[in-house]
């Protein structure tokens, strides 16, 4: 995962890389199985370099942040689960696709392994220096498969909402009324040992984020893939579903936090742009700033608007 600005303080990406790299130091006690998590290290630091991974999370990193400290734990063991906390003591927790709980090796950058936790795969974990975790899977060869599940732990009142681009927004109620964004799912990539791009997307299955990774018969393996997220702050998109749509468009104080519920966003009202979405029975969004107040004019139409349909995966109900 990558911060798309400083405003993205929650963020979780999917990534499908692959290589082989020199084993990396780690501590280890020699043998068969030391190499084993040498390689598998090797492998994930060489997709996902070492310049973003912070050192300590089995044990919690915390990571400061322009909106407040994170606490990022990342599990000792592959049935663990991968843990951002914000400093309200909210958090997001996502598990590793484990058949086995096999212990974590931890090397040198900070790169936690679990080899062979399930059939022909290694998994593995990161804290990254964003105040986000990695959690990581190495499809070893062809008989992998190609389906990985990871479930999403969410704070109550938090939700999925497609961000319409292949990625989902993690949002939580912002103050009472609407979802505030607090994080975000970045549209997953993937590329081969070959640096050759392998079509892969995500789908939910309630809170939990299925990744499909349409692998054939030039795939050159290991392929690493790569959800990483982070949490905590509010990153300046409020969703509305149809109730508190249709108080808007009425000049309701559903939305309190704003200093005027008739708030002007890209040169119309706030119950103007409700109204057009009660008509087209949508729901509307809206763009803030990360202390919930409504941005300029010029700044807010961009990110402000309607959604419907599979767009927020049932919020605008």
């Amino acid at each position: 995962m990558k911060l798309k600005n400083s405003a993205h303080a929650a963020l979780l990406t999917t990534a499908l890389i692959a290589g082989t790299a020199a084993a990396p130091a780690f501590a280890a006690n020699g043998g068969p199985a030391a190499d084993t998590a040498a390689q598998a290290v090797a492998t994930v630091q060489n997709a996902t370099g070492t310049a973003d991974v912070a050192s300590g999370s089995t044990t919690g990193t915390v990571m400061p942040t322009d909106r407040g400290l994170v606490t990022v734990t990342t599990p000792a063991s592959a049935e663990g689960r991968v843990t951002v906390a914000a400093s309200d003591g909210s958090m997001v927790t996502m598990s590793l696709p484990a058949a086995v709980d096999a212990a974590g090796t931890t090397s040198a950058a900070g790169t936690t392994v679990y080899p062979d936790a399930a059939a022909h795969t290694d998994l593995a974990a990161q804290a990254t220096v964003d105040g986000g975790a990695r959690a990581l899977v190495t499809l070893k060869s062809a008989a992998a498969p190609t389906t990985q599940r990871f479930d999403l732990g969410l704070p109550d009142g938090a939700t999925l909402v497609a961000d319409g681009a292949g990625g989902y927004d993690i949002a939580a109620s912002a103050n009472g009324a609407g979802t505030a964004v607090r994080g975000h799912v970045d549209a997953p990539w993937a590329k081969d040992a070959n640096g050759n791009p392998v079509p892969t997307s995500y789908s939910l299955d309630g809170n939990t984020l299925v990744q499909t990774i349409e692998t054939g018969p030039d795939t050159a393996y290991p392929v690493v893939a790569d959800p990483h997220y982070t949490w905590g702050i509010i990153t300046g998109t409020v969703y509305f579903n149809k109730k508190e749509t249709k108080l808007l468009a009425l000049g309701g104080t559903v939305v309190s936090w704003i200093p005027n519920p008739a708030a002007v966003v890209g040169g119309r009202s706030l119950a103007a742009i409700a109204g057009v979405a009660v008509a087209a029975d949508k729901c509307v969004k809206i763009k803030v700033n990360p202390g919930l107040a409504v941005l300029s004019p010029s700044a807010a139409v961009a990110g402000s608007g309607y959604y419907s349909g599979k767009s927020g995966d049932g919020y605008c109900k």
